[in-house]
């Protein structure tokens, strides 16, 4: 039974589509490509401490109907799990700022866990923001 389940779901798999994704709807997507100046290694900032904090008083408000021993136990397990779960989201905090020149953007910087190989020293960049698309009259669109 396990592997007609199994099985079934590979199937239904392989009918899904392939097309763009949803996320990309309502949004400007410009691609470019620019040199790679320089490469540094950054530290990204965490929020493992405000898991801990807020785990913690989870754990304490979760044991507001016992005595002062269940509610101490309830902020160390919430503190415990709240800062691993936290962890686990963020993952490393090791990034890599490239300082990028294109001849149409000029100089900027990326930041992105991705460390990727400079032998080119040539990257694609593609940017994209939130875009919102309403009609509009004909007389708005006369460009001289």
């Amino acid at each position: 039974m396990k592997m007609l389940l199994v099985m079934i779901t590979f199937i239904l798999m392989g009918c899904a589509t392939q097309g763009v994704d949803r996320a990309s709807q309502n949004k400007i997507i410009k691609e470019f490509y620019a040199s790679v100046e320089s490469r540094d290694q950054v530290e990204l900032s965490s929020e493992v401490k405000t898991g801990i904090v807020g785990g913690a008083a989870v754990g304490v408000i979760d044991n507001l109907d016992g005595n002062h021993e269940d509610m101490i136990a309830g902020a160390l397990a919430g503190a415990l799990v709240g800062g691993i779960f936290t962890a686990m989201f963020e993952g490393s905090n090791t990034a890599y700022e490239y300082s990028l020149h294109s001849a149409d953007q000029g100089d900027f910087s990326v930041i992105q866990k991705d460390k990727f190989d400079l032998q080119s020293n040539c990257v694609k960049v593609r940017v994209a923001a939130e875009v919102v698309v309403s009609p509009a009259s004909t007389e708005k669109c006369q460009f001289n």
